[in-house]
């Protein structure tokens, strides 16, 4: 059983104590009335007054608990459909690609975001934005449990050409705001406190194959359930063909309940599920290495 600490004897304590009450009550009316008619018409009215409300209490949370239950119940049915068009189809694979093209960089949730049920990209409640979504396709990938995915990071355990036998991308060029193409990479200096990534206005040719994503929107009803969608696209921008593409739908359980200093996306349930497919804060750059296969010297 599920103890809910000194809050929960209290309020047992406190339960006793109107049983107590309502017994002494029950006994006052049968002992000092003389007549029996008068006993029972007591004794039947403090029944009426101690149990009618405990009644209706009762119904009234049990009512709330079957509407909820209906909820959820229609909210998993509804996530239960959307996730059998859910996963990857990859049309073609790509050996010794050295970077990667982001035509688009995947925005950093803000606390708003994860209280609101459109929240455009709630599809991947826990992918990482901003910078750590560009950093995402410099790292490596770390091997822990084969075949299991790894973790990424930048680490080089101190051997220079250890990294060479890890995957990840020599560069990730960037589509800006500001109308420009940018190139980064990763710096080498960065054991040494530095910043991550070296940046530079990019005045050659793109990388050839882009990154992009796109919210499902076709059924917005389903947010009404807390239920959504997000699709990437794996694009060679030689000919514009789309060579694989990746779809997840996310189901928060609680409808938004913000008790507990609750994030409500950061609670849902993604399908695929992250866990069979390593960690859910890279979910796109984990995606995109199976379909874009880095040169092993990057």
């Amino acid at each position: 059983m599920l103890e809910l600490g000194a809050g929960a004897d209290i309020l047992r304590a406190i339960g006793w104590l109107y049983i107590g009450f309502v017994a002494a009550l029950l006994w006052a009316c049968l002992w000092f009335p003389r007549r029996w008619w008068q006993k029972i018409v007591w004794a039947v009215a403090v029944l009426l007054v101690s149990l009618v409300p405990t009644y209706w209490r009762q119904s009234e949370e049990s009512r709330i608990v079957d509407a909820r239950k209906a909820r959820y119940e229609k909210g998993k049915a509804l996530f239960d459909e959307r996730c059998k068009t859910a996963g990857a189809k990859v049309y073609k694979t790509v050996e010794d690609v050295e970077g990667v093209l982001l035509q688009e960089v995947w925005p950093s949730s803000s606390e708003s975001d994860l209280h609101d049920p459109k929240w455009p990209n709630a599809g991947l409640p826990r992918q990482y934005g901003g910078n750590d979504y560009i950093e995402s396709f410099i790292m490596w990938e770390h091997q822990s449990r084969p075949p299991k995915r790894g973790y990424l990071n930048t680490e080089n355990r101190g051997t220079h050409d250890w990294y060479k036998s890890l995957s990840g991308y020599a560069f990730v060029d960037v589509k800006e705001d500001d109308g420009f193409v940018y190139r980064y990479r990763l710096n080498p200096q960065v054991l040494q406190g530095l910043n991550i990534m070296l940046k530079n206005r990019l005045s050659d040719a793109m990388a050839r194959y882009a990154i992009s994503f796109r919210s499902i929107t076709a059924n917005p009803a389903d947010r009404e359930q807390w239920v959504a969608g997000m699709t990437v696209l794996i694009t060679d921008t030689k000919n514009s063909e789309v060579i694989a593409e990746k779809t997840w739908y996310s189901f928060e359980r609680g409808f938004g309940d913000k008790s507990g200093w609750r994030s409500p996306w950061l609670f849902a349930i993604t399908c695929p599920a992250s866990a069979e497919e390593g960690s859910p804060d890279y979910a796109i750059r984990l995606f995109v290495d199976q379909v874009l296969k880095s040169k092993q010297e990057n």
